[in-house]
């Protein structure tokens, strides 16, 4: 394989939706302290990043000083910015958020207004040598919510969204591509929707190069999707994809004893937190899942039901170096992201942004979760390491002209 594919390791990632910080200072500080910390036990001098920019945020950068200063603390921190979250609204810890994530969706003309705030930002952000850069967001929006007037609206606004983007890439010479994040219980949850979704889009709108897919590794698995299928037919369909999220799904396994059962559904319980929606998947049939909104009700279900289930499958993104986590019937999706790693090495003209995604390192069980913020650097550095070999194994991983000096 030529040295120039791949990725080296500054190039790969991380999503700062594990950080809270709903305004502008938070997450300055946020930069200032973890991101730099993560990049500097990476012993890199720059390390490409996800941010997540908040709504509150978004609207206090649009003053031009403020802009300015952020500008200035990305160059002084080595943050080279080629992708954003904007997925995420408004607050995303500590206070429950559950299907709120997916408000305002992209009905609300919220939504569009922050996606552009976000493009504007990113188009000056962008490092000299980067055209592009990529921003993921809701996939249209919650399922449970859904009507056929929403959809015409959200394609509106979407509309709207490409145009203006299209405008700012003449301008600036910078293409911003939105990438719409497949997720369980929303519009676009699976490759199937997907492909209809992008088919309608690509006859519909003139400027539809400008909205792409964000890949959810944690995602598919949960819906049982093979992600080396569901990559390969989403190549065929000619579905883009900007952005790959890589994260790990909570696999839970039921034992024939009885007692064993009950041991592993009371630690299942610990991974039932108020803050998230962690949906649950089973198999039923090859043709049909049973689903469960949320884990807590899925673990309301009779034992009956849960027992005639091979796996639970849980959307509660675990560190991607887990292969379990307190027992050994609770393991990891890690095989979906060896599936995707063995798409990459297959595909050497696919080469999206590679981004981590665990976001729940702060509401993990207390046995597996960070105790102080030097663990937490330490957590992320370690997900990141581990990405590397994985390059390393299947030849996608270059050499680094960002490191530091010893």
């Amino acid at each position: 394989m030529s040295t120039y594919m791949g990725w080296n390791p500054a190039q790969i990632s991380y999503c700062g939706n594990v950080h809270p910080a709903n305004h502008l200072a938070d997450f300055c500080a946020s930069i200032e302290h973890f991101f730099q910390g993560v990049r500097q036990q990476r012993d890199l001098n720059t390390q490409d990043s996800g941010l997540w920019i908040s709504a509150q945020s978004a609207a206090e950068l649009q003053e031009r000083s403020a802009r300015a200063h952020f500008l200035h603390l990305l160059q002084r921190t080595g943050v080279r910015l080629t992708s954003l979250n904007g997925f995420p609204y408004g607050s995303f810890h500590k206070t429950a958020v559950k299907a709120e994530v997916y408000s305002p969706d992209w009905s609300d003309p919220r939504r569009l207004e922050y996606s552009l705030q976000l493009a504007h930002i990113l188009a000056e952000a962008l490092p000299q040598d980067c055209t592009q850069g990529v921003i993921s967001t809701v996939p249209l929006g919650y399922a449970a919510y859904w009507t056929g007037e929403r959809q015409q609206q959200a394609e509106t606004l979407l509309r709207q969204l490409t145009q203006s983007l299209a405008e700012l890439h003449q301008q600036t010479g910078k293409k911003i591509v939105f990438c719409l994040e497949m997720e369980p219980d929303c519009v676009l949850e699976n490759t199937t929707q997907s492909i209809a979704f992008f088919q309608h889009w690509q006859a519909l709108d003139p400027h539809h190069e400008y909205l792409a897919l964000c890949f959810d590794v944690c995602h598919q698995a949960v819906v049982f999707e093979h992600c080396y299928q569901s990559l390969e037919r989403l190549r065929q369909a000619q579905v883009p994809i900007g952005k790959i999220q890589l994260s790990n799904a909570l696999i839970c396994r039921l034992p024939d004893r009885t007692s064993a059962q009950e041991q592993v559904l009371q630690t299942l319980e610990r991974f039932a937190e108020p803050v998230y929606l962690h949906q649950v998947r089973a198999q039923a049939t090859q043709e049909q899942q049973l689903a469960w909104l949320d884990l807590p009700d899925a673990l309301c279900s009779s034992n009956e039901i849960l027992l005639s289930c091979a796996e639970l499958r849980i959307h509660f993104h675990i560190p991607l170096f887990s292969e379990q986590l307190l027992v050994p019937e609770l393991s990891s999706s890690q095989e979906a992201l060896f599936h995707t790693f063995d798409y990459l090495a297959d595909h050497p003209e696919f080469r999206p942004v590679l981004e981590v995604e665990t976001y729940s390192w702060n509401v993990l069980p207390p046995q597996v979760r960070p105790d102080s913020d030097r663990a937490l650097i330490k957590g992320i550095a370690a997900e990141l390491q581990w990405v590397e070999e994985q390059l390393l194994q299947r030849g996608l991983l270059r050499p680094c002209e960002s490191r530091l000096e010893v």
